[in-house]
């Protein structure tokens, strides 16, 4: 767990392992960052149709899964000085089968109040701590080529390794596959 206050010297955080009673804080995250973040990339009414429910649902079987030895993936949140979830980052094995590459980003999530201040490299660092801890070296993340978080790994050194096309709500949409093939780089100090 990490507790310290954001680059911008605002809002005591706290980095820790999710539990499966933050699957309502998880849901309302992912919600409102896909909403925000996707908006005039997806179509609105794929956003509009995002539940808070179905993601809460989701969150709660993903964290029902991580609990114990050897779970396939894991979830770090970021809560605030009150308790409230602001951010997550997900990840686990890489998934594509991507040679030279063991570890994945899924996602990473942050409020939009919460972007800019270095909480989301604190969570990529939380991240790779985990991954190392595992005995892992490198890992990827799949990003959407209009989303402006493409700027944020490739400032964190990834490498752009291939595009790739994806269908979100009836849209073709390009995916940006990034990769870093050491990230010992990015723990945190």
């Amino acid at each position: 767990m990490t507790d310290s206050r954001l680059s911008d010297g605002s809002r005591q955080t706290t980095i820790r392992p999710a539990r499966v009673e933050d699957a309502p804080g998880l849901a309302r995250v992912h919600v409102d960052s896909w909403r925000t973040t996707y908006q005039g990339v997806v179509p609105d009414a794929y956003l509009a149709a995002l539940s808070y429910e179905r993601r809460e649902q989701m969150w709660h079987t993903i964290l029902q899964m991580e609990q114990g030895d050897g779970a396939a993936s894991f979830t770090y949140i970021a809560e605030d000085e009150t308790g409230r979830v602001v951010a997550f980052v997900n990840g686990g094995r890489e998934r594509a089968g991507i040679s030279g590459y063991d570890g994945e980003l899924y996602a990473i999530y942050l409020l939009a109040e919460m972007q800019g201040r270095g909480l989301g490299r604190r969570l990529v660092g939380t991240l790779v701590e985990h991954f190392v801890r595992q005995g892992m070296a490198s890992m990827t993340v799949v990003v959407l080529a209009d989303n402006s978080a493409r700027y944020f790994y490739e400032a964190l050194g990834a490498t752009l390794l291939y595009e790739q096309e994806d269908e979100v709500g009836g849209k073709r949409l390009t995916e940006l596959v990034y990769g870093w093939s050491d990230i010992r780089p990015l723990l945190l100090s």
